[in-house]
């Protein structure tokens, strides 16, 4: 006859502890290789061509998203990409049944009906000359891994320095380049560590400014080297984090009369509590795979909480920021403007996602930035 003996009621608790204790630590050993590689890991893989083409005419495309996540149904301008083709897609006429058809210009080819492609932020692909009709140079700067590139679009001087995020590349400042340069202003669009054909760092991974401020600042220094008076840093997405990194870190900081964040990376640990959330992984999961990641890969989250410090900060501040941004939640961006309202003018756009805030209304963007910009370029 079974007895529930008082040794056989610690042996099973302590069996169910060590189970549970077990898988809880599983869980978190794997998540954490999750964060190294979503968040650390150099990837420089395009998106994938995630919609196919229905059909196609000078003025209209059709395609369908078999994902069906709804991220491209929104308005706006956006690139489309497809293997050795290029255009732009404009606001959606019409979805239905699963097709989504959008407004088609500029295009220099008419991909095929079945192709498949996708869409991006990057309205322009290039060069300032080839998007824009913008004469710029191709110009390098030592830097402390060694020389790095960059396209100078000259204008006054002062030069805004703009910062792709993770992933990127200098298309990204292709938006903002013109009206910068009718502004009155020159842009310097830079390479930095961990970018293609670039050094990597020496951790190997990417580090959200805590390495790569160094860069921005050898670009600074080429800036006041030749003829900017002042300068203004521009980050995009992570390169936000690399700008807040600079300011508190480098002496040439002192040189910068504004800066300018679009969806910024202020706070590692946020982000990645809202990519968990948004996974429905457990808060207490979460948690422990932050620390797991600290001892595994050698990162301090600590490090990378720019909203600490922001009370140090003393140079005007445009920042954009999207209410439907899924990878860098806006809430750090309310924070930051809340904190320093003198300092930070706010554009809280509605519907935006990640760095769509111009894709979705270009002109109240470049307005903002324009606007900005006035008092700051001679």
């Amino acid at each position: 006859m079974f007895r529930l003996t008082r040794r056989r009621v610690v042996t099973t608790i302590t069996t169910v502890v060590l189970v549970v204790v077990v898988l809880v630590l599983g869980a978190s050993w794997y998540y954490s290789g999750l964060i190294e590689d979503g968040a650390f890991k150099i990837d420089r893989e395009p998106d994938e061509l995630d919609l196919e083409i229905v059909s196609v005419t000078e003025d209209q495309i059709s395609f369908r998203h078999p994902s069906g996540d709804g991220r491209w149904e929104q308005p706006g301008v956006w690139g489309l990409e497809w293997d050795g083709g290029f255009a732009r897609v404009g606001d959606v006429i019409s979805n239905k049944a699963g097709v989504i058809s959008r407004v088609f210009m500029s295009q220099e080819s008419l991909p095929a009906v079945g192709t498949t492609a996708r869409m991006t932020r990057e309205v322009f692909n290039g060069d300032p000359l080839t998007a824009h009709g913008l004469p710029f140079k191709e110009v390098s700067f030592p830097a402390p891994l060694g020389t790095l590139g960059a396209w100078l679009v000259e204008g006054g001087d002062t030069w805004v320095i703009h910062v792709h995020g993770h992933s990127g590349d200098r298309i990204e400042a292709l938006r903002s380049t013109p009206v910068i340069n009718r502004a009155g202003a020159s842009s310097l669009v830079i390479d930095y560590r961990n970018d293609d054909g670039v050094d990597e760092d020496a951790s190997g991974y990417y580090l959200y400014g805590l390495t790569e401020w160094k860069d921005l600042e050898a670009a600074v220094q080429y800036a006041l080297d030749n003829g900017a008076t002042s300068v203004i840093p521009y980050g995009y997405s992570m390169g936000g984090g690399i700008v807040m990194s600079f300011l508190y870190n480098s002496p040439l900081a002192s040189s910068v009369s504004g800066v300018v964040l679009d969806a910024p990376m202020l706070d590692l640990s946020r982000v990645i509590d809202d990519a968990a959330a948004q996974r429905s992984v457990p808060g207490f999961i979460t948690d422990i795979a932050r620390f797991l990641t600290e001892q595994r890969f050698d990162v301090e989250f600590e490090d990378l909480e720019y909203l600490d410090d922001v009370d140090r900060l003393d140079t005007p501040i445009l920042l954009f920021h999207g209410d439907d941004d899924d990878r860098i939640p806006v809430e750090t961006s309310d924070e930051f403007a809340a904190a320093r309202p003198a300092l930070v003018g706010y554009e809280r756009v509605a519907g935006a996602k990640h760095v769509h805030s111009w894709n979705l209304d270009p002109a109240r963007y470049e307005s903002a930035v324009e606007s900005f910009l006035a008092p700051l370029v001679p």
